[in-house]
């Protein structure tokens, strides 16, 4: 059993290249502002080395650690996720986010400041709540499933970040217009809803569609909020799919007023909730998982609720 949130250590695990390498300064930042208000003896960094090295350190964290923060994007949170739920439930430190990447959906999700100094004060206020995580054919995400135009889009801005170094909204909306205007493709799939809420209407095997979009939270993106009615806390992934035929200006419009959860009155897109499902396509799509790319067309997907205990802001 891990030590209270208040009296165990806390624990950074920071991406010192998050962010084309302004993740250095913030994890400098947010760890002397630690060591001041908790102390040597509680507190210790941890960087990431290699991509997918912070799943094993919050695997290994040791059994003192009340609280892990994750300094980062939404990759750095995907990783500490997936080695958190390596560990048995009782043994899993509470989960923080101090947001230092390009999309910070998650800590968009949890309310988390951006500003590091205050990002650290909210943490050690130890405001949590019990959050809900997705998984996918055994892997675990915090935030975000998705297939076809939106994972296109958000492996492409991915690789255009790390060939330009530029982050942020506008990267992500220059890559939808290129993806919308020059590849934009339909997929077949196949939604076979297994726990679906109550009232929950069937779905046709098979259909088409630009997109699908399996959320624990309502954003991705970059803070696009494609199931606005999404909870961390309800036992239920939301899924959104945006069917045919639209023209690639029509489906512009629909990606902006999606940024602000406007786009839900449209015939071409469509949502359900449920606890689990299983999503074939014909041929295998563009797919990422808080923004790291997955690979396949067979995929087993299921909330598993009340994973974690994660700290909230104040937002």
């Amino acid at each position: 059993m891990v030590p209270s949130i208040e009296e165990g250590r806390i624990v950074l695990i920071a991406n010192p290249v998050s962010k084309s390498g302004r993740g250095a300064v913030a994890a400098s930042e947010a760890a002397r502002l630690l060591r001041e208000r908790v102390g040597d003896g509680r507190f210790e960094m941890l960087t990431t080395a290699w991509a997918g090295h912070g799943e094993s350190l919050a695997r290994e964290l040791g059994p003192d650690v009340g609280c892990v923060i994750a300094l980062g994007g939404d990759g750095l949170v995907n990783e500490v996720v997936n080695g958190l739920m390596a560990r048995a439930p009782q043994d899993r430190p509470v989960l923080a986010v101090i947001p230092v990447g390009s999309g910070n959906d998650y800590a968009e999700t949890l309310g988390m400041a951006y500003s590091v100094p205050t990002a650290v004060t909210e943490i050690l206020r130890f405001q949590t709540v019990r959050a809900d995580v997705g998984r996918v054919n055994g892997r675990y995400f915090a935030e975000t499933l998705s297939f076809g135009l939106d994972a296109a889009i958000a492996l492409d801005t991915m690789d255009r970040r790390q060939k330009s170094g530029r982050a942020g909204t506008m990267l992500y909306l220059e890559s939808a217009v290129d993806q919308l205007f020059h590849h934009l493709q339909v997929f077949s799939f196949k939604m076979d809803v297994l726990g679906a809420e109550p009232g929950c209407a069937p779905h046709p095997e098979w259909d088409d569609a630009y997109l699908v979009a399996v959320q624990v939270g309502p954003t991705y993106g970059g803070h696009f909020r494609i199931t606005p009615k999404a909870r961390l806390d309800d036992g239920l992934l939301d899924i959104c799919w945006a069917t045919p035929e639209l023209s690639s200006m029509r489906a512009l419009a629909l990606l902006l007023r999606a940024r602000g959860g406007k786009h839900t009155g449209s015939d071409h897109i469509h949502f359900r909730r449920a606890s689990s499902l299983v999503l074939d396509f014909e041929e295998e799509p563009p797919a990422q998982m808080d923004g790291e790319p997955v690979h396949g067309t067979h995929f087993l997907i299921d909330c598993v609720p009340d994973a974690l205990t994660v700290v909230v802001g104040q937002r």
